[in-house]
C-alpha cells in the first residue's frame, strides 16, 4: 500500500514538472517568432535598370520596380494629370494611414520632358521653367517660383509650406529636401497629405530625380478637420480678413513642424535620408 502511494506522489510530482516544462516550450516558440522577426535585415540593397540605393524593410516593406514607358500629352485641351516621359519608378510598400499615397522613387530623363509635352508649345515652355528653376533652387534653397519649390511633374495642387528645406546632395548629384503639406481643395492641413520630398538633378544634368514618403505628427489629425485649434475651412479660406487668417494659420502649423526633431515624424525623416544619401544612378537604360 505504501508503494503505491508512493508512487502516486512520484506519478503527480512529475506531472507538475511537466506542466512548466511545456509552458516553457510556448514561451520558446514565441520567442523564436520574435527572433525571426527581428532577423529581417534592416538595410536592404536595390539594383534595377542603372539605378541602386539602400532603404530599411522594417520601415518601408517591399519594392516595386517597373520601367514606366512614355506617356504623351495627346491633345493641348487635355488636363495633362497623366504625362509623363519614359521612367525607372520604385514604389515601396509603406502608404498613409487611410492606404493612400505610398512612398516613391522616380528617375527620369530631363531632355525627354520636351518630347512628351511637345503638342503643345505652352507646355513645353512650363516643363522648362520648372526644370531651370529647380536649378535655382539647388543653388540656393530659398528661391522659389510664385512662392512654390519647381515640382517638374505637373500637379494639379500647391504646396502650403516648406520646413526643414535644406540642401541634400547624394550619390550621383545635387538634390534639395523638404517638408511639405500639398493641397488640391480647400481644407485644414492634416497628416494626410503631409509628406517629406526630395528633388535633384545628377551631377551629368542628364537625369531628374524626384522621392517622397508620407509622414505624420502626433499634433496633426490623420484627416483634414472641421476645426482645428479655433480655426476652420470658412474662418481661412472665405470670411472677411481670411487671407491674413490663412497666413497665419500656415505659419503656426509651419512653425510647430520646423521644431520637431526627426524621430518625432513618423516614419524618421533619418530613415528616408538613408535611400536618398545611398542613391547611385549610373545609367537609366533605354
Amino acid at each position: 500500500m505504501r508503494i503505491t502511494c508512493l508512487l502516486i506522489c512520484a506519478c503527480f510530482l512529475i506531472g507538475c514538472n511537466l506542466r512548466p516544462s511545456v509552458r516553457g516550450n510556448e514561451g520558446s516558440l514565441q520567442a523564436k517568432s520574435e527572433s525571426a522577426e527581428e532577423s529581417i535585415p534592416s538595410d536592404q540593397e536595390v539594383d534595377f535598370e542603372g539605378v541602386s540605393f539602400h532603404y530599411d524593410p522594417l520601415v518601408f516593406g517591399d519594392v516595386t520596380k517597373q520601367v514606366v514607358p512614355e506617356h504623351k500629352l495627346e491633345d493641348p485641351t487635355d488636363k495633362p494629370d497623366y504625362v509623363e516621359p519614359k521612367n525607372v519608378r520604385f514604389d515601396f510598400e509603406f502608404k498613409r494611414k487611410d492606404g493612400g499615397g505610398s512612398a516613391r522613387l522616380v528617375i527620369y530623363t530631363l531632355e525627354e520632358f520636351d518630347d512628351a509635352y511637345a503638342i503643345d508649345p505652352h507646355m513645353v515652355k512650363w516643363v522648362n521653367d520648372e526644370i531651370a528653376g529647380l536649378r535655382k533652387v539647388l543653388r540656393d534653397p530659398s528661391f522659389r517660383i510664385q512662392g512654390q519649390i519647381p515640382r517638374v511633374e505637373f500637379a494639379d495642387a500647391s504646396d502650403d509650406f516648406y520646413v526643414k528645406v535644406r540642401q541634400y546632395d547624394f550619390q550621383s548629384g545635387d538634390g534639395i529636401i523638404f517638408v511639405t503639406h500639398w493641397n488640391s481643395e480647400v481644407s485644414l492641413i492634416s497628416n494626410r497629405n503631409l509628406v517629406y520630398r526630395f528633388e535633384g538633378i545628377t551631377a551629368d544634368g542628364k537625369y531628374f530625380i524626384v522621392a517622397e514618403t508620407p509622414v505624420s505628427v502626433a499634433f496633426l489629425p490623420d484627416t483634414s478637420p472641421v476645426d482645428f485649434e479655433g480655426y476652420t475651412a470658412r474662418s481661412v479660406y472665405f470670411d472677411q480678413g481670411s487671407e491674413a487668417k490663412l497666413k497665419s494659420y500656415r505659419k503656426s502649423i509651419s512653425t510647430r513642424l520646423e521644431k520637431l526633431n526627426a524621430n518625432d515624424y513618423s516614419p524618421s525623416l533619418e530613415k528616408f535620408e538613408e535611400i536618398i544619401s545611398s542613391l547611385k544612378i549610373d545609367s537609366v537604360k533605354p
